[in-house]
């Protein structure tokens, strides 16, 4: 489905990097050039270790240069199920490192003069249905009891004008401390960045098997060359394919579709979503949507298709659920529509480890990775440096393959349907 995103069609202009040729001895090798890899090569290289960075595509070309651009505190859940499940302790490490991942994304941006349009407005999660808004109060105040945390807003339903002009939702719930950027100038500037501290990124490079030598060392190859590294870091996330099969039997890729229209007139746009913050909603099967810096609505939600006439159609759906949302948008073009690939696992939390043969990896953030993937890659980092915290929230001691993985395409649709109706019936 891939298509040519908007992010990418109003991207700034950057370099093309070469293929790897030949032979070459580095301490760290890294598979993959998103947010992970180039997170953990750019936290590398600070601390001198020598790092390269191995792109199938380009730079960006996966999941970190395709998404909402929506960096987001918190995860998939509520922060009152999390600390059920995990403990109350837990949960508060969690939530601290979703702040910690925004501050340090913000931190990189400003050190190194990032133009990415990265502003921090908040995020608005809108609810579909009455009894959506009833489960924010209580989290707001689980947070605010539990947490410490108090930058959370209920928005009631008569004062979502002053969030939003629509009628679509019954209320919804701000959260200060979520941004958002243009992800692909982001993930630029970050490969940038780990270059100025010393790192080589190579793009067009597949790493097309991955082996020991006789002295232990991790030996990765491409089509036209051969990589020698002490360590080996992969992070492939939803895009992993068969370099390495219990990574790729550990995340569940799902497909997300996004459009964009034209650029509209600044009043109107900013009309639409009065404080610039990035939106999500309740839904089972989401909208999430934003303004973006050159005025349009990008506006994205599920969508798998198995052919052309396929994926028309899920794109003609998006854009009528974006006409539900904002029918004064009747008759605005759609200039860009594209589609990625989002990384979930088991438990629907993203991981941080090891394999047994010392592999690094991060994966599965279940379309939170704007913020959390750069901070994973700076745990991957600290890992590597004998820095990381053994306690770490999100580490996972031991990688277990999700079952019937090569089933779950099917079942991602069959849930889906079910989903639908779900969003149609409820109250």
């Amino acid at each position: 489905m891939d298509l040519l995103s908007m992010w990418e069609g109003t991207a700034n202009k950057h370099v093309r990097r070469s293929e790897l040729q030949g032979d070459e001895s580095y301490d760290v090798a890294i598979i993959g050039g998103g947010f992970t890899g180039l997170s953990a090569a750019y936290h590398l290289q600070k601390k001198g270790c020598k790092t390269v960075v191995l792109e199938q595509g380009k730079v960006g070309a996966g999941a970190s240069g395709r998404n909402g651009g929506e960096v987001l505190t918190g995860y998939l859940g509520s922060m009152e199920y999390w600390a059920k499940k995990k403990g109350l302790e837990k949960a508060k490490e969690m939530w601290q490192l979703s702040i910690n991942a925004i501050d340090l994304i913000e931190n990189i941006i400003n050190t190194h003069r990032i133009e990415c349009d990265f502003k921090r407005n908040g995020h608005l999660a809108a609810a579909y249905k009455p009894s959506h808004l009833e489960s924010m109060k209580r989290e707001q105040e689980f947070m605010a009891k539990k947490l410490d945390y108090y930058d959370l807003e209920i928005i009631d339903e008569h004062n979502m004008n002053k969030e939003m002009n629509t009628r679509f939702y019954k209320g919804g719930c701000v959260d200060k401390q979520s941004a958002h950027y243009h992800p692909y100038n982001y993930t630029l500037g970050l490969a940038e960045a780990a270059e100025q501290q010393g790192a080589t990124i190579y793009e067009n490079s597949k790493a097309k098997s991955i082996t020991k030598n006789a002295h232990n060392k991790k030996v990765v190859r491409t089509e036209k060359g051969k990589i020698t590294a002490d360590q080996l870091v992969i992070a492939t996330n939803a895009y992993s394919g068969d370099i390495n099969k219990k990574i790729k039997h550990s995340v569940v890729p799902v497909e997300s579709i996004m459009i964009a229209t034209e650029s509209m007139p600044a009043e109107v746009v900013s009309d639409l979503i009065k404080n610039d913050r990035a939106v999500f909603d309740t839904k089972n099967l989401l909208f999430y949507f934003r303004r973006t810096a050159d005025n349009r609505l990008a506006f994205g939600g599920s969508g798998r298709a198995s052919s052309k006439r396929d994926e028309n159609r899920l794109f003609d759906n998006l854009w009528e659920g974006m006409l539900r949302v904002f029918p004064q948008l009747k008759g605005t073009r759609i200039e860009y529509r594209w589609g990625g690939k989002v990384g979930f696992t088991k438990s629907m939390l993203p991981y941080v480890g090891q394999l047994k043969d010392g592999t690094h990896f991060a994966f599965g953030y279940g379309g939170h990775g704007a913020a959390m993937a750069t901070m994973l890659g700076k745990t991957i980092a600290e890992d590597i440096l004998k820095e990381g915290d053994p306690d770490h929230p999100l580490r996972i001691p031991k990688l277990k393959p999700i079952p019937f993985h090569s089933q779950n395409s099917t079942g991602v649709g069959v849930v889906k349907v079910y989903k639908q109706l779900q969003d149609r019936f409820a109250r």
